[in-house]
């Protein structure tokens, strides 16, 4: 009873099983035809509208043959390693290839086609021969995809995009409808025969066809069914319009569709009208440089065509501006050997410091007036006035553009370039007041409006921002400052004309408006994990490397075995660095435009990167394979594999290296940031985008608060890993181990199933060690706050006589903050504010000054009383206001 009841209970699981088998493949075979159908017509759909948006197309093109050819070369290395994860490895560098192969085709949209039709072409042809050879494909399509890359990059044509898009779209509308011509071109691009017995038996008997030619004639019926699908859904493709250049879209130029332009009208004035000073009866601090800067407001006014009343305000202003320079004439102020000659010299100093990075990023020299021979003043002197003098005539009638400070110093060299190279006929150019309101800042205002005040959405819309970006390049430099172009308006001299810069280039408004976007918010997930990409990096990192230590502890691995499976991080940085070059090409993608060096960085490390991940894959499948002799198909010796793995991550790692050290000493970054020679800033433009950035170059700490903040992060490091290895990690590993077990020990349990279970188990662990650093990291300031806060003493006055007791030092300590040394002396004081009560005052001065007081007479010890309580009385009157103000507020 007991056998005739276990064979019937076999024998039910068995019918069961075949039951559930036939209809699982009765339902495979009835809904799998309808599936391809549906692929085949969304692909041929969308191909039909792939012209149109060129970026998009040409990266979807080479995604698609970059999946094809890694899947093609990868597959029989993974299957052959015998374990189940090998196969997964496979599609995940599959994936990354297309994503890949996708970027690549978005920063060259005009390479990558030519490329994509001619690697696609020879496989084509190779399809359609009756005996294929192994190296025809390998020589073949690198030739076809170089000409093909040569002649796309050389017209610049849509037709060649038009064609790939034929030849690839086709061939994946040909491979969802028939299910046997992928594997065949798998074959084909390795060099292997292939025999299907279900084509074969159909084209032999009944169309007389081989079965290679019904397979390339299938995708030549994809690629004439995409033709039409391109001629129904692409306008441009309808009327062949495919051979004309590709027009760059524009964000407006000025003075188009008719409108007049807008002319300055000079308003009537008075020449007595003044804002704060009559310049005919000046001060005495301001009357000291009045006669050069009124000669060269009066010089330049004339010759650029600014107009007369803003002249005369940034006149007065830079008077004013001088006279408070004179503080740094004070040894107060400045010690003696580095005081400047003049205010004059501190003043220039100090306003063109800016200027002077801007002309070391562009790689130009600065340009400064020469000598002025219309002022009787010192050649240095005059010079620098003469600069002060035309910077703020542009900035004072710079209305919106003062937003965009490159954009001015942009204005400032080129109109100072002129002006220098007008030297010694300056005097006979006389432009009307408002010339260069109507010939410099409307066209550039133009433009900025007209994107301002655009009805698009943010990415199709510039801000002052992106406007300013644009003078980060040296390509800025090419276009003249001005629209004008030299007419009888202007009184010049015929030799002017030749002598002038720009002369037939572009004017700064028309480029500005085809400038692309700089940056570009998109408004997804993706751009928060893009900004926190570092973050996330490092949690991934370490919560591996805690895992492998944990178990290497359970398992009583080998020291050996140990490094080997650590050494599996270098994947992970790998892999993480890879996403993070895709998230930066599509953070860009497709509003932004970048420059030759940045595109082939981010070419050159999405290859070197994809392909350096290719063989950290292979190695780490195979030594943990159950072969684990063999790799890449050959026998060696396997140190001899392992240190070629080691070198390859290395490189890798260098990027993160350089960081490492550069975070160290902060100067470092700065020195390597600001370097002007060619090959570092190529290097750093591919390894470190952000150096591509004219800004945030030279904001690094010093060493003492690196020290500290070093300090602070290594010990909350610490404590966050310990604490977080013993709690979240070493209590995931028996569970861990149960599970595999089970596995392994029990041939029903899948796979796919356990590593599901293993997610679901470890997910939250992860989860919460990304989240206690924030709580760890309050805990911390809670403990630098307090340190600082004894440190500083605060909190010590804790009672009402406390603050009585210390309310009588709040006048002298709110001088000593708040004024400056020589504040007393400047309202007419016999003493310095700071200097008679100072209490930092040294030993030896006070012990001179006690000695004059106590050999000295009545009248002066009556003297020097009257003198400190002067200073106090004042001290308190002006506490006494600003203390009444803060209570008027509650």
């Amino acid at each position: 009873k007991v056998l005739r009841h276990d064979f019937y209970s076999i024998m039910s699981e068995i019918q069961d099983e075949v039951t559930e088998g036939a209809i699982l493949a009765f339902i495979e075979k009835v809904s799998m035809p309808f599936l391809r159908a549906v692929a085949t017509l969304a692909v041929l759909w969308i191909s039909g509208k792939a012209v149109a948006n060129a970026r998009l197309a040409s990266g979807m093109i080479v995604a698609v043959l970059s999946f094809f050819l890694t899947f093609t070369f990868l597959e029989s290395l993974f299957y052959t390693v015998g374990i189940q994860l090998a196969v997964v490895a496979l599609f995940i560098l599959c994936i990354n290839g297309a994503l890949v192969g996708m970027s690549i085709g978005v920063l060259m949209p005009f390479l990558a086609p030519g490329m994509s039709f001619g690697l696609a072409l020879a496989l084509l042809v190779a399809a359609f021969l009756p005996t294929s050879s192994t190296l025809y494909f390998s020589i073949t399509a690198p030739v076809a995809a170089v000409i093909g890359g040569i002649i796309s990059a050389r017209f610049h044509r849509p037709i060649m995009l038009a064609l790939a898009t034929v030849l690839v779209g086709g061939g994946v509308a040909a491979c969802c409808a028939s299910p046997n011509l992928f594997p065949y071109l798998m074959d084909v691009a390795r060099g292997y025969a292939y025999h299907p017995q279900d084509i074969t038996v159909l084209t032999e008997k009944i169309l007389n066809f081989p079965p290679h030619i019904t397979l390339g004639l299938a995708w030549v019926s994809g690629s004439v069914l995409t033709i039409v699908s391109l001629f129904i859904r692409d306008t441009d493709v309808r009327h062949f319009r495919l051979f004309s250049k590709p027009q760059s879209s524009s964000n407006g130029t000025a003075n188009k569709g008719g409108e007049p332009p807008f002319m300055y009208n000079t308003p009537p004035s008075s020449l007595e009208a003044y804002n704060m000073f009559d310049p005919a009866d000046l001060p005495p601090r301001l009357a000291e440089y009045a006669n050069m800067v009124y000669s060269a407001c009066e010089d330049l006014g004339n010759f650029f065509g600014f107009q007369d009343s803003s002249v005369r305000n940034q006149a007065e202003h830079i008077l004013i501006l001088l006279s408070n320079h004179r503080r740094y004439m004070s040894s107060h102020i400045l010690q003696a050997h580095v005081q400047p000659p003049s205010p004059i010299h501190a003043m220039h100093a100090k306003m063109f410091s800016n200027y002077m990075k801007w002309c070391r990023a562009m790689g130009v020299p600065p340009n400064f007036s020469k000598m002025n021979s219309s002022m009787s003043a010192p050649p240095a002197v005059a010079s620098r006035v003469v600069d002060l003098v035309l910077w703020f005539c542009i900035w004072g009638e710079g209305a919106n553009l003062r937003h965009m400070p490159e954009c001015m110093w942009f204005l400032y060299h080129k109109m100072m370039e002129e002006y220098t190279l007008s030297e010694g006929y300056t005097q006979t150019r006389s432009l009307y007041a408002g010339h260069y309101l109507d010939q410099v800042v409307n066209p550039i205002f133009k433009i900025v409006e007209k994107s301002m005040k655009g009805k698009n959405d943010h990415p199709e819309k510039l801000n002052y921002d992106d406007f300013n970006e644009f003078f980060w390049s040296k390509t800025c430099l090419n276009f003249r400052y001005t629209a004008e172009i030299v007419t009888g308006d202007v009184e010049m001299q015929g030799q002017m004309n030749t002598l002038l810069p720009g002369d037939g280039a572009q004017c700064i408004a028309e480029g500005l408006g085809v400038a692309p976007k700089t940056f570009l918010e998109k408004r997804s997930w993706l751009r928060g994990t893009l900004a926190i990409y570092r973050i996330l990096e490092w949690h991934i990192v370490t919560f591996y490397l805690l895992a492998v230590i944990a178990f290497s502890r359970q398992l009583v691995w080998g020291w050996v075995f140990s490094l080997e499976v650590a050494s599996g991080v270098f994947w992970v940085f790998n892999s993480l660095h890879l996403l993070r070059e895709l998230l930066e090409v599509w953070a860009v993608f497709p509003g932004i435009q970048l420059n030759g060096i940045a595109i082939c960085g981010s070419v050159f490390v999405l290859a070197s990167r994809f392909l350096i991940l290719v063989y950290q894959t292979l190695y780490l499948m195979s030594a943990f394979g159950p072969e684990g002799k063999t790799y890449l198909n050959i026998t060696e010796d396997s140190n001899f594999w392992w240190w070629q793995y080691i070198w390859l991550s290395i490189i890798c790692m260098v990027p993160y290296i350089l960081q490492a050290f550069a975070q160290l000493y902060p100067p470092l970054t700065s020195w390597l940031y600001t370097n002007q020679n060619d090959f570092v800033q190529s290097f750093l433009q591919i390894l470190f985008p952000l150096s591509r950035l004219y800004v945030g170059k030279e904001v690094h700490e010093s060493f003492k608060h690196t020290a500290v903040y070093f300090l602070f992060w290594v010990t909350l490091i610490a404590w966050k890993l310990y604490f977080s290895y013993m709690f979240e990690v070493w209590s995931m590993v028996l569970p861990t181990l149960e599970l595999s077990d089970d596995y392994v020990n029990f041939s029903n349990e899948d796979f796919y199933r356990m590593t599901l279970l293993l997610l679901l188990r470890w997910t939250p662990q992860f989860i919460v060690y990304l989240i206690d650093m924030s709580i760890w990291y309050a805990v911390w300031q809670g403990f630098a706050g307090t340190s600082v806060g004894f440190s500083e003493h605060l909190g010590d006055i804790r009672s009402f006589k406390d603050i009585r007791d210390n309310f009588g030092q709040a006048p002298e300590k709110f001088c000593r903050k708040m004024l400056s040394p020589d504040a007393g002396s400047r309202r007419g004081s016999s003493a310095s504010f700071l200097g008679a009560s100072n209490p930092s005052m040294s030993a030896t001065t006070a012990s001179d000054e006690s000695q004059r007081l106590l050999g000295g007479d009545a009248h002066k010890l009556q003297s020097y009383v009257n003198r400190l309580l002067d200073v106090r009385i004042q001290k308190w009157v002006m506490f006494s206001a600003v203390w009444n103000e803060i209570i008027d507020m509650f």
